[in-house]
């Protein structure tokens, strides 16, 4: 039986933490598309057992406002060196807000509007070495 193998048995020991980068564009509302990037939170999972991970975070912009994301991504999709990607799709949250100090403050001079996203995270980040 190959590592890559999807048949092969599943070793606990072998599933390592991990965590996927993301980066995509929005979809276009009012005029403008936001930068979505972020860390998915580590789980230990490999490419065949299924697993997923949430995220939060929120968007990057030169329009003047930022959307709250959170969201779990697809179950992991296997490539033939064992590695594998995750594919995310969501809304951003539908309020417009600016950072101001600690907090946000709500921006009312734009409406209420939300961006869709969708595509693929990179392969797994940040494995613990076995040896630890």
């Amino acid at each position: 039986m190959q590592a890559n193998d999807p048949n092969r048995p599943i070793d606990p020991i072998a599933q390592p933490s991990h965590a996927h980068m993301f980066q995509a564009y929005s979809s276009d509302h009012l005029g403008h598309r936001h930068v979505v990037a972020f860390f998915t939170y580590p789980v230990n999972g490999n490419a065949w057992d299924g697993h997923v991970h949430d995220y939060q975070g929120h968007t990057s912009t030169d329009t003047g406002h930022f959307h709250r994301l959170i969201g779990v991504t697809g179950p992991a999709i296997p490539l033939p060196d064992g590695t594998h990607y995750h594919e995310v799709e969501g809304t951003v949250d539908d309020e417009p807000f600016l950072f101001q100090g600690g907090s946000y403050k709500t921006v009312l001079s734009i409406p209420r509007h939300k961006h869709a996203f969708q595509w693929y995270t990179g392969t797994g980040l940040g494995y613990d070495r076995r040896d630890w």
